[in-house]
């Protein structure tokens, strides 16, 4: 008997999966007990990479919503409004979605690790230790980044932790517990990666090469890494909203990590791993890109830093307003960022490691180091000729350096929303809709989840 949250995966993959004969779906790969061919490693690789993109779009979207960035007004669906600012439905696809589809791919990962392990040859030629070691590595990377987005929506909830035991349900683990173990699957992973060889025994997309190189075992080790410096800033500050508290021990660990990743400051901010789209038959597009539903949160705009060069990625179009059922959203502010079906969305990006870095050295008590930091990202993404003076308060200092981590990632990560309910300040952000709610600060477990469980979701240590 499969955990009750991976069936109900394999019952969607098996749903959606391609119906043209002579396109694999990647998305759902067949999944041998080992891997025998290079073929078949690299339709593992795509396959998870295909996962992983399928489910991104979608889940920036809700979380950019939460976060009160961004508006799907879509006349033929409130759902996309009255749930991420209101409140969620257990039943409905923004909850199954955003938490079948990862555990999908967790899925995948296991059983790549697992193939890859069991396998003695490719093609008729004995694997070498480099090449499972860069498979493993790469299989425990995107396993880590599959639950470290899932608790970035479910967050207080926990969340089962796959263990392959027959008969029954995975134990729901609570947030400390999930985040210990995404670093520690990391770290196997980084290991693996650092005895990896000179190169992959596959290919990555072109996403791993186009804004730097992450494309070999010594390189996607710098990516490993960003993750790894993100779980340790969500460590760090995993008691700050309820006691005040911060874990020095991780925020330390954070830093190492950063060092370990490809964070530069003389780096372009843009230089990242990203993930690709086409318009090619049995491909994916870019889900963010509609311009006919799509509009920017109007405080992007009247919450902006005067003169902020990325204010470009939007355009006030007062003939193109759009008005939600619940005439308090609506919206003329066109999204530039997303410029076509195949813009690029990026899953780590160098100006988010300086970010991070930022405020890993404010949680260390180090404002000078964190201002200096917001600050080269405002000179550099915002334009702005003079830097932001010290602050009296460290919270202003901390929201200053939140704000620019909002405009430098805006339309393309969920951290506004992430960061907001990790330090305390949810609140802030306000109700959205006419209910006068602020609205829900994560997104709960679906309701076929619950069932399976009797309605006991209480995490355990």
């Amino acid at each position: 008997m499969k955990p009750f949250h991976m069936l109900v995966a394999f019952a969607l993959a098996a749903g959606s999966a391609c119906s043209d004969p002579t396109i694999p779906n990647l998305n759902d790969p067949v999944l041998p007990p080992s891997i025998d061919t290079r073929a078949q490693l690299q339709a593992q690789t795509a396959g998870l990479l295909a996962g992983d993109r399928e489910q991104q779009a979608f889940t920036i979207l809700v979380l950019e919503t939460m976060g009160r960035d961004l508006y799907r007004i879509d006349p033929s669906d409130p759902r996309y409004l009255q749930m991420p600012l209101g409140t969620f439905s257990p039943s409905a696809f923004l909850v199954d979605f955003t938490y079948n589809s990862n555990f999908r791919t967790i899925r995948g990962a296991l059983s790549l690790v697992n193939a890859v392990e069991q396998s003695t040859s490719l093609d008729g030629l004995p694997v070498s230790t480099a090449d499972k070691r860069a498979a493993e590595g790469f299989g425990r990377t995107m396993l880590a980044l599959q639950y470290l987005r899932l608790i970035e929506s479910r967050d207080s909830l926990g969340l089962p932790i796959v263990q392959g035991l027959g008969g029954s349900l995975d134990p729901i683990k609570c947030k400390v517990t999930v985040l210990a173990q995404i670093s520690s699957i990391l770290d196997a992973g980084y290991a693996d990666l650092l005895a990896g060889g000179a190169s992959f025994p596959f290919t990555l997309s072109r996403g791993f090469s186009s804004n730097g190189s992450f494309d070999t075992p010594a390189t996607f080790a710098t990516f490993n890494r960003g993750l790894a410096a993100k779980t340790l800033l969500y460590r760090g500050f995993r008691d700050y909203a309820k006691t005040g508290t911060i874990d020095a021990a991780s925020l330390n660990a954070a830093i190492t990590a950063l060092n370990q990743s490809f964070e530069s400051e003389t780096a372009p901010s843009r230089d990242g791993v990203y993930h690709v789209y086409t318009t090619s038959s049995g491909d994916l597009t870019n889900f963010l890109y509609n311009p006919s539903v799509y509009r920017a949160n109007p405080r992007v705009l009247s919450e902006a830093e005067a003169g902020d060069a990325r204010l470009a990625k939007i355009t006030n179009d007062p003939a193109q307003e759009l008005v939600a059922g619940d005439t308090t959203v609506h919206s003329s502010l066109v999204i530039n960022q997303i410029a076509g079906p195949t813009t690029p969305l990026p899953i780590v990006t160098n100006v988010e490691l300086i970010l991070i870095r930022a405020q890993v050295e404010w949680g260390r008590g180090n404002d000078a180091e964190a201002l200096r930091l917001a600050n080269l990202v405002r000179t550099r993404d915002g334009g702005f000729a003079v830097p932001q003076a010290p602050f009296a308060n460290r919270l202003d200092l901390l929201r200053f350096i939140l704000r620019q981590k909002r405009y430098s990632l805006l339309f393309e990560s969920g951290d506004r929303l992430v960061d907001y309910r990790m330090f305390g300040l949810f609140t802030e952000l306000g109700p959205e809709l006419s209910t006068r709610s602020v609205g829900e600060s994560l997104i709960p477990f679906p309701e076929a989840e619950i069932d399976a469980r009797s309605g006991s979701i209480t995490c355990a240590p």
